[in-house]
């Protein structure tokens, strides 16, 4: 009798010690369950961690998966991905009790009583300390971790899927994304656990006292590829001349909310969205405000958190595009010209009867056009002081612009119009017996013939600069016509002349091709393009 109960209870004893290191339950082993109507392809990923790839997202299954949870970390991030669908990260925390710890309560009771009844009964004093170590071992093990565990399963929804494009409407483009906040609009908001974030009742915020300025990130460039992905563009053809018409959106970043809980961060994303018509001006706006998914938070770079923000920009574009400020906007492009030039009256100007003879007697013709940004080049179009430039060389805004002379003189100009699709622009100055171009406004131009660029590379100090080459060929640019040419072309060359051999204007220069291994391409707007893009008839 007396062995079989010593046998009790060092059996006893032992399980005593097993049940109250509740501590060694070390994970639940969970099944996780999305959606089966539609979920059976969602990949299930669960946050992971090593040394060659740091923290990221591992595989564990479609629709559903089992995973072991580590009862040690206060929370796992599951991670749902599908193509054509917003991915959803899903924080889930030890909400359940360990169970274990009702068995270390009660081992304590059970052994504490056995071990009272053994020390009044006179039993040996060995089965009397063992009884009270069990007791003491499962004390410990009700005060140690974990004290909450996961959950066996967990459930989620299918995910939301991307709109798709309609083939009938026009291909639609993200032109830039920019990041500009403003000081103060980038704070970060504490909460002390999820409860008291889904009742919104925040701790303590806090702000930046800088503004953030970041103009075209490459934020653009994932947001197309999304557009591509849903057919709202097709995919970029090879070629200089592919990109073809679209109705292009600007996006800007205006505010972020940091919301943070424990160890867990997600974003909320104020943003600005403009709809642009064909001469580049905004004609309508919407703002968006979207949340991100969660993400842990990063104390040892504590900047923003790019993919968050990536994934969560997608969303506010896509709530643009339905938004009702935009509704009924994406499905034709308008053609705004007429209404864009309808207020003008037609400019008759006498250009020069014939050519100026000679390259270096046309450089009195060319002008340098001075802008808050650098400068460009000007071509005379009269002798009462209009001056043809392009659009972009005067696209800051402003309403005058300093003109340096060939002769060193420098007079004060003003805008009269531009054409954003032509990038060409119209100024005038106050002057009389200015020397004006001869221009050929005949639609035929001869590839291969000698052409001459004038106008002002690089610095102010190379005003009247000469580059000669030939006429390369004929392009088309959507609703451009361009003049290819190997003619050396700078910076400051914008808005200069392209010339014949005897000083006729046949063009005004445009842009180069730029690249490592790229020389010899550049372009320039016909001279006959002028008169239809501004409004202008040249009388003799």
């Amino acid at each position: 009798m007396r062995l079989a109960l010593e046998r009790l209870v060092i059996f006893s004893f032992l399980f005593g010690c097993t049940i109250g290191c509740s501590s060694l339950n070390k994970s639940t082993s969970s099944q996780i369950t999305v959606d089966p109507s539609n979920g059976s392809d969602v990949h299930i990923l669960k946050d992971a961690w090593n040394w060659d790839k740091g923290f990221h997202y591992a595989q564990q299954g479609e629709g559903m998966a089992f995973m072991d949870l580590k009862n040690s970390e206060p929370v796992h991030l599951i991670r749902l991905e599908q193509q054509g669908a917003y991915p959803a990260v899903h924080p889930i925390f030890p909400l359940v009790r360990n169970p274990l710890k009702a068995l270390d309560i009660g081992g304590v009771v059970a052994f504490a009583a056995g071990g009272t009844v053994l020390l009044t009964s006179n039993r040996p004093k060995p089965l009397t300390w063992a009884a009270f170590t069990g007791a003491i071992a499962n004390s410990l093990g009700a005060l140690s971790k974990p004290r909450r565990v996961y959950e066996r399963s967990y459930y989620f929804e299918d995910l939301k899927p991307l709109p798709k494009g309609n083939p009938s409407n026009p291909a639609l483009r993200i032109e830039g994304f920019h990041m500009l906040i403003p000081q103060g609009e980038h704070s970060w908001h504490y909460f002390e656990n999820m409860e008291r974030y889904l009742d919104n009742r925040v701790e303590f915020i806090s702000a930046s006292d800088e503004s953030i300025e970041i103009e075209y990130s490459n934020l653009d460039e994932e947001l197309n590829e999304v557009l591509i992905a849903q057919e709202f563009q097709s995919k970029p053809k090879e070629g200089l001349f592919q990109r073809g018409r679209a109705i292009e959106i600007t996006g800007q970043l205006t505010g972020v909310r940091e919301h943070r809980v424990k160890n867990i961060v997600r974003y909320e994303l104020d943003t600005s969205w403009w709809l642009y018509n064909a001469f580049s001006i905004p004609s309508d706006s919407a703002e968006i405000t979207t949340t991100s998914n969660w993400a842990l938070y990063n104390f040892s770079s504590p900047g923003f958190d790019r993919e968050l923000i990536s994934e969560a920009i997608v969303q506010a574009m896509f709530k643009s595009i339905g938004s009702s400020e935009f509704r009924g906007k994406l499905s034709r492009i308008e053609d705004l010209e007429s209404e864009w030039t309808k207020e003008w009256k037609t400019i008759s100007l006498a250009a020069a009867d014939a050519p100026a003879g000679r390259v270096s007697s046309a450089l009195e013709s060319v002008v340098t056009v001075e802008a808050a940004n650098g400068h460009g080049s000007g071509c005379i179009l009269s002798e009462d002081g209009y001056i043809i430039t392009n659009y972009h060389v005067i696209a800051d805004g402003s309403d005058t612009y300093p003109i340096h002379f060939h002769d060193g003189g420098t007079k004060t100009a003003r805008v009269v119009r531009y054409h954003p699709v032509h990038d060409l622009a119209l100024l005038k100055v106050d002057a009389t017996e200015l020397v004006p171009f001869h221009l050929d406004l005949a639609e035929d131009i001869d590839v291969g013939e000698t052409t001459y660029a004038l106008g002002t590379p690089y610095d102010i100090d190379l005003g009247a600069s000469v580059t000669k080459g030939i006429i390369s060929g004929k392009r088309k640019d959507a609703d451009r016509n361009l003049i290819q040419t190997d003619v050396s072309i700078s910076p400051g060359n914008s808005g200069g002349a392209l010339i014949d051999e005897y000083g006729t204007l046949i063009g005004i220069v445009n842009e180069k091709v730029l690249g490592i291994g790229v020389e010899g391409i550049g372009f320039a707007i016909p001279a006959h393009v002028i008169p239809e893009a501004l409004k202008i008839n040249f009388g003799r």
